[in-house]
């Protein structure tokens, strides 16, 4: 055990330290500082944090949530923007396609009615064109016909009509082909007004002698053609034929005819 009045070597040093003194008492509230700060530090981020989480109107670093709400709203609003955009696009885009079949269906009707206008033209020119070969041969036809013997022509029917209601122009013309002057024309016209008076239909009730010049049996006519109950070109040819090998002459059986009582010939 040791005198309290003893000191050690180094005593003095130890002593020194292990005194607590104005410096060291210093130096270590400065070390606590730090610490101090730093927990202080981490309980105010953690406070921040939760702040943040539950919308506190400062967040992290000092950044207004109001500030994070306006660039949500702006982001949103600009994504509103885009689809109003694409909306209108796509509603120019459907006018415009819109506009365009338009455009092609009033294309495709005027091209039709051209087509059509176009096919009436033409169909109208070719049946103007086979009207115009028709007349043209219809007319060559009569001039070939016009140029034969009235007794070989081929009539239509409304040319017998026109024969049937005056035949005396075409029976003179017969009587010219078999050789008679028309001297001999007066004879013949009174010969058959006394026999029918030029009728082709005349018929005798009591003999049946029949048309122009009463032939007896009418039948007799078919020797010039098929037609003899009609067409008085058919009668009057088989008549001059008749009176050629009989009388000789028109006049000839005239002479014959008014001797005869009743008349015949």
């Amino acid at each position: 055990m040791g005198s309290p009045s003893y000191t050690p070597r180094h005593g003095a040093r130890h002593a020194a330290r292990s005194r607590p003194g104005r410096g060291t008492a210093a130096i270590r509230a400065a070390a606590r500082r730090p610490v101090i700060g730093g927990a202080v530090a981490v309980a105010m981020l953690g406070s921040v944090g939760a702040t943040v989480a539950i919308g506190d109107p400062m967040g992290a670093g000092g950044i207004s949530s109001a500030a994070l709400v306006t660039s949500q709203q702006s982001a949103a609003g600009g994504d509103a923007d885009r689809a109003t955009r694409s909306v209108g696009t796509t509603d120019q885009d459907t006018a415009r396609l819109a506009e365009s079949r338009r455009s092609t269906n009033v294309s495709r009707s005027a091209s039709r009615e051209e087509a059509r206008r176009l096919a009436e033209k033409q169909k109208k020119a070719k049946e103007e064109k086979a009207e115009k070969k028709a007349r043209k041969k219809k007319a060559a036809q009569e001039e070939r016909e016009a140029a034969k013997p009235i007794s070989e022509r081929d009539f239509t029917s409304t040319q017998i009509a026109g024969i049937q209601a005056d035949p005396k122009p075409y029976a003179i013309e017969l009587m010219r082909e078999y050789g008679w002057d028309d001297g001999q024309w007066g004879c013949l016209e009174q010969l058959w007004i006394g026999e029918s008076d030029w009728e082709w239909n005349a018929t005798n009730s009591s003999s049946g002698a029949y048309g122009i010049p009463q032939s007896l049996p009418a039948d007799k006519m078919a020797s010039h053609g098929s037609d003899w109950k009609t067409n008085p070109i058919t009668q009057i040819d088989w008549g001059l034929n008749y009176i050629k090998l009989s009388y000789g002459t028109p006049c000839g059986a005239l002479n014959f005819w008014n001797n005869q009582n009743p008349h015949w010939y």
